[in-house]
């Protein structure tokens, strides 16, 4: 009897003295879970600023590069391809009747730092270049005028060949002449009185004449 009572008054020691080992581990396991919480809730919320930051830096840059008067076209072989939007234009193709062409000033500045540059209309590159084309999109045709490379301020004194239909160029896919030529367009858009959409190509035609080449087209 004696030697039951002693197993029992162990057994309870064992039972007293493992009971606070047992409340403080499973302490520090809700303590270990409420640490995971909170790094979670807070890896969250740094990702979610981390996006809404990236959301208003594009929009702000979106919103400066429609006001800008340089336009951002592409960068390639370390340069920054920019359309000067203030000096492009649609003019008549000399020659052609009612075909327009697009005469492009197209600004191309090194990216020294590693990225494209800081360029704007207060800051002008220190050095550039400054290239001048025609570019045909109804015939996917690109001229080269002229190419000057500016230090400082571009000198009026500039030296380009004249116009010819035999300096039109064909396309060359995947060319920076073809590169180019896709962003310009894509810039400019339409020509003035240029229609798009379903009525492409029917710019200068009467209702009439547009019902008849839609029937033309459906035979």
């Amino acid at each position: 009897m004696k030697r039951w009572k002693g197993l029992t008054v162990g057994a309870l020691t064992v039972l007293l003295l493992s009971a606070p080992m047992t409340e403080a581990a499973e302490s520090e396991t809700a303590a270990a879970q409420q640490t995971d919480v909170r790094a979670e809730k807070a890896a969250r919320a740094a990702e979610k600023a981390e996006k809404k930051a990236a959301r208003a830096a594009k929009k702000a840059e979106a919103k400066r590069e429609k006001k800008a008067r340089y336009k951002t076209l592409f960068t390639d072989n370390g340069f920054t391809y920019y359309l000067d939007s203030k000096n492009s234009r649609w003019i008549p193709r000399p020659n052609s009747g009612s075909e327009r062409i697009i005469e492009a000033w197209i600004r191309l500045v090194e990216n020294t730092g590693g990225g494209p540059p800081a360029d704007s209309d207060q800051v002008r590159p220190a050095k550039y270049f400054l290239e001048h084309y025609y570019i045909s999109p109804q015939r996917r045709e690109i001229m080269f005028i002229s190419e000057l490379e500016v230090t400082g301020r571009p000198e009026n004194a500039i030296k380009e060949r004249p116009y010819d239909n035999a300096n039109w160029e064909q396309l060359v896919p995947g060319s920076i002449e073809d590169d180019l030529f896709e962003a310009v367009v894509a810039r400019m858009k339409n020509a003035p009185g240029e229609r798009s959409g379903i009525l492409s190509g029917t710019s200068g035609m009467s209702l009439r004449d547009m019902v008849e080449e839609y029937a033309r087209i459906s035979l």
